[in-house]
């Protein structure tokens, strides 16, 4: 999950994480933000946290890469339009590998981009998933503000945002 706010993106460790394992160039500022230090283990104690991005160079990749979930596009959502985006991409995606496993080989070699781009859907599915999930409880994750605002305000304030359409 990315958010956006003050000229900045936060931007969740385990969505780095999985940008770090595609072939998309990382701008060098960014992979030194995250991997600078040395090794980092991302594991179920902090995919959730987020990492700050302030540099405009930053912003930018960030808003361009469409399978991080944006949260302020999902933020007012109900849980069944969270769910239903989830399956409007599955049947997308589905499409697109029906489409691919009846190309042949030769044409399978030149749109493996169609591979990548499944792959990538399936992040975002997962994605949605998770934020359901933190929507519902299921999942703990401090948004970028909430430790600042003294924990409880903000938290009782997104809290009810999730609960408004209920």
């Amino acid at each position: 999950m990315k958010i956006f706010k003050d000229n900045k993106v936060y931007v969740q460790k385990n969505d780095i994480a999985y940008l770090n394992h595609t072939d998309i160039a990382i701008p060098a500022s960014i992979f030194t933000k995250v991997f600078g230090g040395g090794i980092v283990i991302i594991d179920d104690r902090n995919r959730y946290d987020f990492i700050e991005f302030d540099l405009p160079e930053e912003v930018k990749f960030f808003e361009e890469l469409d399978w991080i979930v944006n949260y302020d596009d999902v933020k007012d959502l109900e849980d069944n339009e969270i769910i239903n985006l989830g399956q409007n991409l599955a049947n997308e995606k589905n499409t697109m590998a029906k489409r691919f496993n009846s190309m042949s080989n030769k044409e399978k070699e030149d749109n493996m981009d169609l591979v990548i781009k499944c792959e990538l859907m399936d992040f975002k599915i997962y994605s949605l998933r998770d934020i359901l999930w933190f929507k519902q409880g299921h999942i703990k994750m401090t948004l970028p503000g909430e430790e600042s605002q003294n924990g409880k305000g903000i938290k009782n304030k997104i809290k009810s945002i999730f609960r408004k359409n209920k």
